[in-house]
């Protein structure tokens, strides 16, 4: 059985598979993250930056390849 992990964004509970990206657990509760490089058939690298988010108080990451 997949471990899931339950995290918040923007304030919105989601519960996705353990090693799910920031950028699909965002999609699977209705919220688009804007992307330039990302495309889910290539390995996704985040050097565009355009899909940063806050992750805590003062981090911020690429959530298309941030778990």
């Amino acid at each position: 059985m997949t471990n899931m992990v339950t995290l918040t964004i923007d304030g919105l509970p989601a519960i996705v598979p353990a090693g799910t990206t920031i950028l699909n657990a965002a999609a699977s509760i209705g919220i688009e993250i804007p992307v330039v490089c990302y495309h889910p058939h290539l390995t996704a690298n985040g050097l565009c930056r355009v899909c940063s988010v806050d992750i805590g108080r003062r981090l911020q990451a690429a959530a298309c390849v941030t778990t």
